[in-house]
């Protein structure tokens, strides 16, 4: 696996864990105008909301991790 592969999949993971937030957010926000608030609903919305706080977490560290490796390769050749 390539440098450039493992970055790549780190921002896909920090795209779809933004993309994932966002929805979860956008049904927390809605269930709140709703007239009767569904429990399950909003509850399922925080816990996915939760996991895809910790997917950008641990996408940004892969995506840190990769900049390490490149900057320890540039401190080899150097």
């Amino acid at each position: 696996m390539s440098i450039d592969s493992v970055a790549a999949t780190g921002l896909l993971g920090v795209q779809k864990g933004m993309q994932g937030a966002a929805s979860s957010a956008s049904a927390i926000a809605n269930a709140g105008q709703a007239s009767s608030t569904d429990m399950r609903s909003m509850t399922e919305a925080l816990v996915t909301l939760k996991q895809s706080e910790q997917q950008v977490a641990a996408s940004a560290k892969t995506i840190k991790a990769a900049d390490d490796m490149i900057g320890t390769i540039i401190d080899v050749l150097a």
